[in-house]
């Protein structure tokens, strides 16, 4: 079973917190946020009432700002965070893809990038092609595939 992930000291973030955070950035790239409850739930595939929930807890962390019937956007702290957790899991799809020819999901990478330590993912990132280093630095969702 997947642990939270310490991507900051301060802050800690379990594999479904990012998967949360990692949506509400891929839907601002896409679209000028903020980004709606509907939305996120339709991109994650997963219930309203699931997203209201996180999406207060994470208002609560000062990681997103909310307003009912408007939506979320992340805060800097936020955006940082998830960028953080989009570089990490980028880095070992592109290690499998590059170095072993295997296509690893969004998914399968998302998970082992949680159990891999910083340092492990560091010495996988100076191993293969990649724009970003330890952050996505992506402006649109052209530039990164399957963010």
């Amino acid at each position: 079973m997947a642990t939270a992930t310490t991507i900051d000291p301060d802050i800690q973030v379990s594999p479904g917190e990012g998967r949360y955070l990692c949506g509400i950035l891929y839907n601002s790239l896409q679209d000028a946020p903020p980004i709606t409850n509907g939305d996120l739930a339709e991109y994650l595939d997963v219930s309203g009432a699931s997203v209201s929930e996180m999406i207060e807890a994470f208002d609560e962390r000062k990681l997103v700002t909310y307003a009912p019937y408007r939506g979320a956007e992340l805060t800097e702290e936020g955006e940082r965070l998830a960028r953080m957790i989009l570089w990490r899991r980028c880095t070992v799809q592109r290690f499998f893809e590059q170095e072993a020819g295997i296509g690893l999901s969004d998914d399968q990478a998302y998970r082992i990038a949680n159990e891999l330590p910083a340092e492990d993912l560091r010495t996988l990132g100076e191993l293969v092609e990649q724009d970003c280093v330890d952050r996505c630095e992506a402006t649109d969702v052209g530039e990164c595939d399957g963010l």
